[in-house]
């Protein structure tokens, strides 16, 4: 036989690619693994080696990354199991051979990383194909079984996975053509375990069953393997007569004695506990697999009636996986008791199909495709094989289980339906004709129940349970798929799964595919129009011929329902589902897909009933704007059938339906108003909605959302331009549109939208003088803080030059942060729209730029966090806006404000640094503006112009590469931006560098600012020789001036600046990284004394702290550094925080004693004794002496 650990493409077919892109690193460390697991002199260590560990965890890393494919390991599989039991066997024979007389000398948990990969590979491809290739010869029983047994003295959680990979194994075993008898040699020397009721003696057999029972009570995947092994192994010839009834009694027994069950059930346990769960589940589960691989129900005897009393009780209720097993267990006893069907339904309906497309057959349809029998009649076959099935005589028992798995339809858990629709199918695939019928019927009523149907065919389900509807459409696409549906029942159902119901008063009318119903704020019913999808999924694989024909005459309503699903539902899960269902009717049942126009009524009709009424906000938004899409696709089925109930929802109670209705009509008459104005009853439909709604729906609760739908319905007639003049010609409607505007800018919290609809009103009906005043009133300081905020942001609408004054006012002294942040968004709308009529004036504008340049400065902090982001991001966009509006702003202000111009340039690249990303793409979308929309002439205005020209080439090479460049990248952003700490004019170059100190203290954004200030500060030179330290941040830039600049900003104000903790920082870390070690020596003593003057008297530990650090890093660029640092810290060592003394000492230890920067001679052991073994950080008598005598030995060398 060909070695298959040969090169790992040998592994693969032909061409075929295998996708495990890992396989070449996995074999590798494999192999390594291997090597050092299979010495049989390292069996005796306790525990794998670290490398080994670290290669299985990054092995099973990879594994698991193929859980959902895992199919793309099977190239290789044979050769990684192979590989692992090839040592395990050496193992396990090892153990066996010494049992006895040396097994304290193998490690139990030497091998855990070969059994973890095992079971990872089990998990991953799954048990059933990996024990494929693991050995299965005669001679390794005994030992797999006195290992397993080894490593049930010690039920550990360390050894779990070998545990179970060897029960596995021995269900494999199991399964040997020989008689167990015949190969047990005695197993002397075994360990002694605990066994229930049993002793350690006793035949290979016996102790077999013993210990698979000992596992079946244990968590876990370990109840599984023994629960495998045990039905294999008692299915076995020469065990199932002796052994297997007894086992089923045990296991009966094992449940009723957990679950503290008798006759009267008078001592039932009112909950059960963990050891009783797992004793209840471990039973059923060996009874579940027992009784798929037994032939026959004769073993089971008495033990039917027990478990039918086990399967009805309600002890088991409070835990799913239980009643899953009982759901399991109840079908397979009631398969076990069936025959199974000679020929399948499907197949014969498939020879009939066969033969009606060859004109061999003219069966007669009776419109009942489950006459199988009528099938035989038209075959050679004379057995009557068919017949006998039909006339078998149904054990009573069966009816007892079908109806626990039709209960279990109901079941609150989803793996319990699950588990009982499949059994439900099976079951009534082995049943005749006439009883599979009554099943069939019997789960197509469950839809039925608690649900009305009015005369207009409408479905009312919201009494009924989600459970419910969920199990018994889960059941019908099983007996679909199996052939089960007949043609008569299939017309009743599939309008239940399909229809997508009219709306009536309440807004949760819905059948299968658009089943939802709110409780509260969520809804439930997402697994039900899933199962409706499969539903659908399974009627295109349906068999039978007359199935199909009733399904080509219901084709246009699944596929514009399923259509209609898979485009407009809210989970996407659904969408795939529905997706799906649709492509496989396309494929087998030939739906036509290819025309639109088949499907927009549909749609439409599916939003205007369903979706604009969604109890989700967000979904009923995104459904109007699919509305304003595909209304003008049908405007005469939108005017004529569609509108008229859209409109009649307006006023409904129900707020959502409100909300929907109110919003879709306003969209419709935008996109429609052509259409529309020619009908006058559409007219006075759209037009009558404000009058419609109740003056309590504005005043109580929800109030705030049906303003907001209002406004939003304003609007659109706004922009559609609609007549909305009384008949008498007075305004009353205007005056009642901007009454509306009044209380949703009053009631509602986010008015962002609102005033948009409030410009398009106000553009197209204008605003009296009244109006306006009364705009103006609302942003007195004593009005409410909310209303006050929204009609601040409603001031960028009017076009007074007083308003732009009061806007500056706002956006520079605002009382709360919410009023400057409106403030500086309604100024950019106010210089925009002033600007396109042409009304404003250049003073106006530059007024407004100075303000919005203040707006720039807000570093406001509160308990929400950095809220004066809000603002200076709202500044940026309306300077981008005025900036866009007007090409030649900025040159002028560069013209007659330079100072200023240049200044406001640098808070904006300041901005462009920022630590916040949102902020940064609104800076560098400003810059971009500035660079190639504003008509800029730098010639005769000063070098710092030119300099700055040149930066803006340099930040962006050209049109097309700024274009592709994403400013919220901070990598890219620091990067390119850096270079403009070259311009020569510290108005641009201070604020540039300050912005990158503030992102350079924030993890992890900080590391890389400070690189792309490190990467830039290399390519500098040493120092100007031009100019001294106090001057050199106002030449050419060198190493010098960033130590000059740190140094600035290290001495502002400490009551009132944030600079200083970021600026100390950032030293220390550029100082760390090399990038200052060209500065001159005399560029250095003004940083040591600024930290020095931050530290005096500092009682803050975190600055200080920083001090510290910083007096740690300066002492290595020189030797007088060190010594004055060494003082610095020596001072520190006394100071009253304790944590501040140990961070001292610390400090001074690494300077002394690791890095040598001082040298203190001789002295060294004594100062080292004293700063490692003294306790800084209590306050004690022996620390002061310590630091008196530690301060004596520093000071006599740094002072000499």
């Amino acid at each position: 036989m060909e070695d298959s650990t040969q090169d790992p493409k040998s592994a693969e077919v032909g061409s075929v690619p295998t996708f495990f892109w890992e396989h070449e690193t996995f074999l590798e460390s494999l192999e390594k693994i291997v090597d050092s697991a299979k010495d049989a002199d390292s069996w005796t260590l306790s525990n794998p080696p670290n490398e080994e560990q670290e290669l299985v965890r990054e092995m099973c890393k990879i594994l698991e990354a193929y859980q959902e494919k895992p199919t793309c390991l099977d190239p290789y599989l044979e050769r990684i199991v192979s590989k692992l039991m090839a040592v395990v066997q050496e193992y396990v024979s090892a153990y066996h051979d010494n049992l006895g007389i040396t097994d304290a000398s193998i490690s139990m948990t030497r091998l855990n990383g070969i059994f973890e990969l095992l079971y990872t590979v089990c998990k991953v491809r799954g048990y059933k194909i990996a024990i494929r290739f693991f050995p299965h010869t005669v001679a390794d029983v005994e030992p797999v079984f006195t290992t397993l047994w080894r490593y049930s003295v010690d039920l550990g959680a360390s050894n779990w996975t070998a545990r179970y990979v060897l029960l596995i194994w021995l269900s494999l075993l199991a399964m040997i053509p020989f008689d167990i008898e015949s190969i047990d040699s005695g197993l002397a020397g075994l360990p002694a375990i605990n066994l229930p009721g049993r002793s350690n003696d006793g035949t290979l057999l016996s102790l077999w069953i013993e210990l698979g029972k000992l596992y079946l009570s244990r968590p876990g995947c370990e109840m599984e393997g023994a629960a495998v092994m045990l039905a294999r192994l008692l299915s076995r010839k020469d065990t199932a007569a002796l052994f297997q009834p007894t086992f089923i009694k045990w296991a009966v027994c094992e449940i009723n004695e957990a679950a503290g069950l008798n006759r009267n059930e008078d001592n039932l346990k009112q909950r059960l506990d963990i050891e009783s769960v797992l004793r209840i589940n471990g039973a059923l589960r060996v009874l579940c697999h027992l009784f798929a691989v037994i032939d026959s129900p004769h073993s089971l005897g008495e033990q039917v009636a027990k478990l039918q009393h086990i399967f009805e009780s309600e002890a088991f209720e409070q835990n799913s996986i239980t009643r899953k097993l009982i759901s399991k267990a109840a079908q397979r006893m009631a398969l076990l008791m069936l025959s199974p069907a000679p020929v399948r339904a499907k197949l014969l309906h498939a020879q009939l199909s066969v033969r009606n497309n060859l004109g061999e057959c003219n069966t007669k349809d009776n419109g009942d495709d489950y006459s199988a029998a009528a099938v035989s009649n038209n075959t050679d076959s004379d057995d009557g094989t068919i017949e006998q099935v039909l006339d078998t005589e149904i054990p009573e028992d069966v009816e007892c289980f079908l109806g626990i798995l039709l209960h279990r339809l109901h079941d609150k858990d989803t793996i319990v339906r699950w588990s009982a629709s499949k059994g439900v199918g099976r079951i009534a695939e082995r049943l005749p004709i006439a009883l599979a019928k009554e099943i069939v019927s019997a789960v197509a009523n469950i839809l039925k129940e608690e649900t009305v149907v009015d005369e207009n065919g409408v479905i009312d389900v919201s009494m009924t349970a989600e459970f419910s509807w969920h199990g018994a459409l889960l059941c019908l696409a099983e007996l679909s798929r199996r052939g089960l549906l007949y043609s008569q029942l299939l017309r009743d159902i599939v309008p239940w799964v399909v229809r997508a119901s009219r709306l009536s008063q309440y807004p949760i009318l819905h059948s299968g595919l658009t089943y939802e119903i709110q409780r509260g704020d969520y809804s439930v019913g997402a697994n039900v129009r899933d199962a409706a999808c499969y539903v659908m999924w399974s009627f295109a694989r349906i068999p039978n011929p007359s199935a199909k024909r009733v399904l080509a005459e219901m084709s246009t309503e699944m596929a514009t329902a399923l259509i209609s699903v898979a485009v407009f539902d809210r989970e996407s899960n659904v969408r795939r589902a529905a997706s799906a269902a649709f492509q496989e009717h396309v494929g087998r049942q030939d739906l036509k897909s290819t025309r639109f126009e088949e499907y927009r009524h549909p749609l439409l009709r599916h939003l205007c009933t369903v979706t604009i009424y969604h109890w989700d906000a967000k979904t009923r938004e995104l459904a109007v704007k699919a509305l304003r899409e595909l209304a003008p696709l049908s405007p005469k089925y939108m005017r004529t059938i569609l509108l008229p109930g859209i409109v009649a929802h307006t006023s409904s109670p129900f707020l959502a339906v409100r909300h929907g209705a109110i919003t879709a009509v306003g969209a419709v008459a935008e996109v429609l108003a052509v259409h529309l104005s020619e009908d006058k009853t559409a007219t006075k439909e759209v037009l009558s909605v404000a009058d419609n709604v109740p003056a309590r729906y504005v005043e109580d609760f929800g109030a705030s959302m049906t303003l907001a739908a209002l406004a939003s319905y304003i609007g659109s007639l706004s922009r559609a331009g609609w007549n909305v003049g009384s008949d008498d010609g007075s305004n009353k409607i205007q005056h009642k549109y901007f009454d509306f505007f009044v209380q949703a800018l009053t009631t509602c919290r986010d008015v962002t939208d609102i005033v948009c609809e409030f410009t398009a009103f106000v553009d197209t009906y204008g605003l009296t003088s009244e109006q306006r005043s009364c705009i103006e009133e609302y942003t007195r300081v004593d009005r409410s803080g909310t209303s006050r905020e929204s009609f601040v942001l409603a001031l960028g609408v009017l076009s007074e030059p007083d308003v732009a004054n009061m806007l500056c006012g706002f956006v520079s002294g605002g009382a709360t942060v919410e009023i400057r942040r409106n403030a500086a968004m309604a100024l950019g709308q106010f210089c925009e729209r002033a600007q396109g009529n042409g009304s404003q004036s250049f003073a106006q504008e530059k007024a407004a730029v100075e303000a919005l340049s203040q707006g720039l400065e807000d570093h406001s902090v509160d308990n929400r966090g950095d809220v004066g982001s809000w603002v200076r991001k709202q500044s940026l966009r309306s300077l981008a806006r005025i900036f866009e509006s007007n090409s030649e702003i900025f040159e002028r202000l560069c013209l007659c404000e330079d100072d200023f111009s240049m200044r406001l340039l640098g808070q904006i690249v300041r901005a462009a640094t920022e630590k916040i990303d949102k902020l940064r793409a609104e800076a560098g979308r400003v810059l971009e503006i500035i660079l190639f929309k504003q008509h800029l002439k730098f010639s005769g205005t000063g070098k710092s112009r030119e300099d700055a020209a040149h930066f803006f080439a340099r930040a962006g090479n050209g049109n097309q590469d700024i274009d592709m460049f994403s400013w919220a990248d901070p990598e890219a952003a620091f990067s390119r931006i850096v270079h403009a700490l070259s311009v020569n004019d510290e108005r641009l170059r201070q604020p540039l560098f300050e912005g990158f100190v503030l992102s350079g203290s924030v993890e992890p954004l900080g590391k890389l600012a400070v690189s792309a200030v490190a990467a830039y500060t290399e390519t500098l030179p040493a120092s100007d020789p031009t100019a001294t330290v106090a001057e050199s941040t106002q030449s050419a830039w060198s190493v010098d001036g960033v130590v000059a600049e740190l140094t600035r900003l290290i001495l502002t104000d400490r009551r009132t600046s944030r600079m200083i903790n970021p600026a100390l920082i950032v030293a220390d870390q550029l100082i760390e990284q090399g990038a200052l070690l060209a500065a001159s020596a005399e560029s250095w003593i003004p940083l040591y004394r600024a930290v020095q003057r931050v530290a005096f008297k500092l009682r803050a530990p975190i600055r200080l702290s920083l001090c510290l650090k910083l007096y740690s890093s300066l002492a290595l660029m020189s030797d007088e550094l060190a010594r004055l640092a060494a003082e610095s810290l020596l001072v520190h060592i006394g100071h009253p925080t304790l944590k501040i003394r140990q961070t001292a000492a610390d400090h001074l230890f690494a300077l002394v004693c690791i890095h040598g920067a001082v040298d203190v001679g001789e002295d060294v052991e004594e100062i080292e004794l004293l700063l490692a073994e003294t306790e800084w950080a209590y306050d004690k008598e022996d620390v002061r002496s310590a630091r008196t005598r530690l301060t004596e030995l520093v000071r006599r060398h740094i002072r000499q």
